[in-house]
């Protein structure tokens, strides 16, 4: 699972437009979820996954050697868990395909955030790493939920923290054209799950081996995300809503009874 490339983030997400990809927000509609007559259109896409619930589609880009996707999975767990577990940066390494680490750098809101992630890249190239902008958006009236991230490969130039210190100091090829979007929708018998992603891995990379191994990352990823969101870490997360319905916390029963027990154990 960990030789396998990895294309993306975590979150989570990347969104795209029928002919170039969207370098900020414009093109986001008012649940957060890119608008892509590409998308919309599946003649223009090809269905490369089909099995366990998982459907992926691989597009063409116009400007780019490197091609562009979106999976779709329903997972059998409350909305609230799967957030939980795309919200937990630790769980990066259990869920994401070759993902090897993951930091929150800056948490502007519970909603927007600034993240830091490194991905494994099969030998001899050299591992990859993002800094991702992630805006959180959900819709009550509908139950859905999306996460919007693009590349932000300067956040560490210009930040100073110790984080980031040792994060430059890696030394490894930064990523600085990638952007996602995770959409999620429940219903009553789980959540729907739509990832799109386009990624430009910079450096010497050839696309064919990109474009060969996009196939496997989303298909592996939904595997692993089915299975992590029902361990007890995340199992009775729940969500907390403001008076207008936006999403402005997240409650972690199992977390809060962790830390007390080890309070305890002191």
């Amino acid at each position: 699972m960990k030789t396998r490339m990895f294309i993306c983030f975590q979150g989570l997400l990347i969104l795209f437009s029928s002919v170039s990809f969207a370098e900020d927000f414009s093109d986001i509609n008012d649940d957060g979820f890119v608008e892509s007559n590409t998308i919309k259109n599946e003649s223009n896409s090809y269905l490369k996954i089909n099995k366990d619930g998982i459907k992926l589609f691989v597009f063409n880009q116009k400007k780019s050697d490197f091609r562009s996707f979106r999976a779709v999975t329903h997972i059998n767990a409350s909305l609230d868990s799967i957030l939980a577990v795309m919200l937990d940066n630790k769980s990066c390494v259990f869920w994401i395909d070759a993902c090897k680490e993951s930091i929150l750098l800056k948490k502007v809101s519970f909603n927007e955030r600034y993240h830091y992630q490194m991905i494994s890249v099969p030998f001899p190239f050299t591992n990859r790493d993002f800094i991702f902008h992630s805006i959180m958006k959900n819709n009550h009236k509908n139950k859905s939920v999306t996460i919007s991230m693009s590349s932000n490969e300067n956040f560490c130039l210009v930040n100073k923290s110790k984080k980031c210190k040792k994060i430059n100091e890696a030394r490894l090829v930064r990523v600085n054209k990638s952007i996602a979007s995770f959409k999620l929708e429940s219903d009553y018998k789980g959540t729907k799950i739509t990832w799109m992603q386009y990624t430009d891995p910079a450096g010497n990379l050839p696309s064919w081996l990109i474009n060969n191994m996009i196939k496997n990352v989303p298909y592996y990823t939904f595997k692993n995300l089915s299975i992590i969101v029902k361990k007890d870490e995340y199992r009775d997360a729940k969500l907390i809503y403001d008076d207008d319905g936006k999403v402005i916390s997240l409650i972690n029963p199992y977390k809060k009874q962790k830390k007390m027990t080890s309070i305890v154990n002191l």
